[in-house]
């Protein structure tokens, strides 16, 4: 009896001890909250400042969403900006990483980074606060002295351009030559997959710092550059701030090109997925370089592009109405993006070869400003190469001799490119602003293939000045002069060809479903044939 009771202890004891061993030797499943969490990186772009191919703020955001949209790291969502803020700052809100790509002032040259303003610094503190990340491009390192202590803690260091009496007298530097990045900090995620490279560019060096950072790793130094001892030739680095958030910053991205480049590309996302706080992969961001094409397919769902220039006209032509239906008449059910710009030097600012189609809506009314040679070579040798023009309304009042204040404007070959131009010391008038008919001629064309007469609310020009033969689209008849009028045409300038139209004053005059369906269809003429290829899907 007692060895029975003892065996029953034991056996007792021998089932508790197993059913203990059994749980503790099971595999224990934990869930990395951290890491689960999607982290959303918002990409700012500023306003072009450089020519075509440098300083490439709009086109580097954009890439830079697709790369990482389409890259082996899962569980991040990217927004683009552009203008150099959101319209909406509450977006900021919940963001990982807020990275800025923009011009930055140096001096009285150039402007702010964006959110270095006294309205926009709070916000931006407001989110550093929280732990949110912040990543700065090339030129969006420079910073003046008055938020230096505030950018150093956030993002570790600047492109110090002031002295102590806050003159322009740079205790930074910038050398453009051919250099060998070195990684000094090797076993950073920034670095991963990455081995030493060389890149040409424009390396800022001499960056500020504080003095005795533990919290700041070089992740990048180029050891041609004549820096200081301490730091001197760091062109990256990171720093993890005691907020928990993080900062990457680069002075390298000074040409659009250097994207192509492998290595550059793994070390530049790298520092982005980093100070989003997501993982970093063993062997880096993979990810490869996206024609301009492939992006706007991927961002927008569009082959091809046109540029709408706006920002100025006669007070009585409100571009801030017409420019954004102009848009959208023409990207409705077409293969067609378009982006505007308010700024007509992107003539030369913008790379030309992105688009298919230009299209103004500009007039330099009152607006004694030249346009720069370069801007006009540009413009020209786009249209003589096959870029296509649309040219909008008052538009063909631009750069000439009779503009009110603005006569020194005056640029003869925008008599050719235009071939009816509105004098401002002639008779060039219009009906009253209201109804009329326009009438769709029987000359064929691709562009009115399916139109027939439509009623608008428009002004309707009359007497435009030109020699050059035109063959009219749309007339109307004008009740001041009792005749018909054209309205529309098409010709070329040398292998490109021009659409030009006298519709278009304000909002009225962009609703009738004619208006929309011929402006579609000249986009798609002056073009030409769509010869895209590789899409990305």
């Amino acid at each position: 009896m007692k060895n029975n009771l003892v065996f029953r202890l034991v056996l007792l004891v021998s089932l508790i001890m197993a059913f203990y061993l059994g749980v503790s030797a099971a595999p224990v499943t934990r869930t990395n909250s951290s890491a689960a969490k999607t982290r959303k990186i918002v990409l700012i772009a500023g306003e072009k400042s450089h020519d075509a191919g440098f300083h490439e703020y709009i086109k580097t955001v954009r890439l830079l969403k697709t790369m990482l949209d389409q890259s082996n790291v899962k569980g991040i969502k990217t927004e683009i900006y552009l203008h150099g803020w959101p319209q909406n700052p509450a977006t900021l809100d919940d963001a990982d990483l807020i990275l800025f790509t923009s011009d930055g002032r140096d001096g009285d040259l150039y402007s702010e980074v964006p959110f270095m303003t006294p309205e926009r610094m709070p916000v931006m503190e407001k989110q550093i606060k929280r732990g949110c990340g912040l990543a700065l491009i090339h030129f969006s390192t420079f910073a003046p002295d008055s938020i230096g202590k505030k950018i150093l803690e956030w993002g570790g260091g600047y492109y110090d351009w002031q002295d102590d009496t806050g003159k322009r007298n740079w205790y930074s530097a910038i050398k453009t030559l051919d250099g060998t990045i070195n990684l000094p900090a090797s076993s950073h995620p920034v670095v991963n997959g990455v081995k030493p490279f060389k890149l040409k560019d424009e390396f800022y060096y001499n960056i500020r710092f504080r003095e005795q950072d533990s919290r700041l790793k070089v992740v990048a130094e180029v050891p041609e550059l004549n820096g200081r001892a301490d730091k001197g030739k760091a062109t990256a680095w990171a720093v993890e701030r005691t907020d928990g958030g993080r900062g990457f910053s680069t002075t390298m991205g000074h040409y659009y090109a250097n994207w192509e480049n492998p290595a550059f590309r793994k070390l530049m996302l790298n520092g982005i997925v980093w100070a989003a706080k997501a993982t970093v992969p063993k062997n880096g961001v993979e990810a490869q370089f996206y024609s301009d094409q492939e992006v706007t397919q991927h961002l927008y769902q569009k082959s091809r592009k046109a540029l709408l220039f706006t920002g100025n006209n006669h007070p009585a032509h409100p571009w801030q109405e017409t420019t954004p239906l102009l848009k959208a008449a023409v990207e409705q059910d077409s293969p067609f993006w378009v982006d505007v710009s308010t700024n007509i030097e992107d003539l030369s600012q913008y790379d030309l070869k992105d688009y298919e189609v230009l299209i103004l809506n500009y007039c330099n009314w009152k607006d004694s400003t030249q346009l720069k040679q370069k801007s006009k070579t540009a413009f020209t040798n786009y249209l003589n190469n096959g870029g296509g023009l649309m040219v909008i309304h008052f538009a063909d009042g631009a750069f000439h001799y009779s503009l009110p204040e603005a006569g020194n404007t005056d640029w003869p070959e925008y008599r050719k490119i235009v071939r009816r131009v509105w004098d401002h010391q002639s008779n060039s008038a219009h009906d009253n602003f209201g109804k009329f008919t326009v009438k769709v001629t029987q000359a064929p064309s691709a562009i009115t293939a399916g139109i027939k007469d439509f009623e608008t609310t428009d002004e309707l020009y009359f007497n435009q000045k030109g020699d050059e033969p035109i063959k009219p689209l749309l007339t109307a008849t004008s009740k001041k002069t009792g005749k018909e009028e054209p309205l529309a045409w098409v010709y070329n300038y040398g292998k490109g060809k021009i659409f030009q139209t006298l519709l278009g004053h304000n909002a009225s005059s962009f609703q009738a479903p004619e208006m929309k369906k011929m402006l579609r269809n000249a986009a798609v003429w002056v073009a030409g044939e769509d010869k895209s290829k590789s899409i990305l899907k």
